[in-house]
């Protein structure tokens, strides 16, 4: 695909977008439909949400098929593409957005009842100003960038094929022990006892992701993700089309799960690249020092006393350095 046709599938599919954006908000805003704040945003919402995900999806093709970057700047090695950088950018917002104003449209449900939580008639009387519709407001706003986050990055890695998040095959055992030596020991072992897996084993230099990144981090966010986005959607087309009742009770409920779920998976995110500060630079900037990715590197196996430091032979920068487009 050239680059002028590339170009032009963005430009139209921000058109479209646009116009499919302004076309909903005037509609809205008519005063044509009887429709209190919260019923319009939910209409505004399921309208939006086609164009949100055709844009994701044009913009992941746009990148899959465009400009490789370099891998290397001097000392500085390229762990991810700019295009995913900003995909992290945008999907945070959304994770910001959408996590807090979900979360509470049920806790304050909750909260609601005849003998609220203890603590909780205060967190009522704190948020008790903002009207209700715009928490589901704001959480649509968040939810459209997460869903375009979903789009982008499913068609970038369908049409680009870069599979350095996914555990090669044969090789799950391998990965699931390097992940157990990255957890703290106690439950690391307790992984390791059902599983039957060696944690005295010499691990081979994980490259260029880590071991807990391809067997926990990556399949954990792709399923919450999933998740979290087949269940909103399910919930979203119930004004348009007739939903039954139980799938749009499990639906809800696992929509909740899901959104549980992807805090934890932050809060675990977080405390992982943190304690590894480097990751944390390449996830906001792409870039890390050679340097500072092998000490990362080195210490991933986390030897025991039954062996040695492990290092890295001479021919690894190479390797390490290789980089990936994700």
């Amino acid at each position: 695909m050239g680059v002028a046709v590339r170009w032009l599938l963005v430009l139209a599919g921000i058109a479209i977008a646009a116009a499919g954006g302004y076309v909903s908000l005037a509609q809205a805003g008519s005063g044509a439909q009887p429709w209190d704040p919260e019923l319009s945003d939910n209409f505004v919402f399921m309208r939006a949400l086609p164009f949100a995900l055709g844009l994701g999806a044009v913009v992941g093709l746009f990148r899959a098929g465009g400009w490789k970057p370099a891998v290397r700047r001097g000392d500085q090695i390229r762990r991810f593409s700019p295009g995913t950088v900003i995909g992290h950018w945008i999907a945070t917002i959304g994770f910001v957005i959408a996590l807090p104003t979900g979360l509470w449209q049920y806790l304050g449900g909750i909260l609601s009842q005849d003998v609220p939580a203890p603590g909780g008639q205060l967190l009522l009387d704190l948020f008790h100003p903002v009207p209700l519709y715009w928490f589901y407001r704001l959480h649509y706003i968040g939810a459209a960038f997460v869903l375009f986050s979903v789009a982008n990055f499913g068609a970038y890695w369908w049409v680009n094929r870069d599979r350095a998040l996914l555990v090669p095959r044969g090789e799950w055992r391998l990965h699931l022990t390097g992940f157990a030596l990255e957890v703290p020991r106690m439950f690391g072992a307790r992984l390791a006892a059902p599983l039957k897996l060696d944690l005295t084993q010499r691990l081979p230099q994980p490259r260029p992701f880590t071991y807990y990144e391809t067997a926990f981090s990556f399949p954990t966010w792709t399923f919450a993700l999933a998740l979290i986005t087949i269940t909103g959607l399910l919930k979203a087309m119930r004004y348009i089309y007739p939903i039954p009742g139980p799938v749009l009770y499990w639906a809800s409920t696992l929509h909740v799960a899901a959104m549980v779920l992807l805090v934890l998976k932050v809060l675990d995110h977080l405390r992982y690249t943190l304690a590894r500060w480097p990751l944390m630079v390449a996830m906001t900037r792409g870039w890390v020092s050679e340097g500072a990715l092998r000490g990362v590197l080195d210490t991933i196996a986390r030897p025991g006393p039954w062996h040695p430091e492990p290092t890295l032979p001479a021919s690894a920068p190479a390797g390490v350095a290789r980089g990936s487009e994700r």
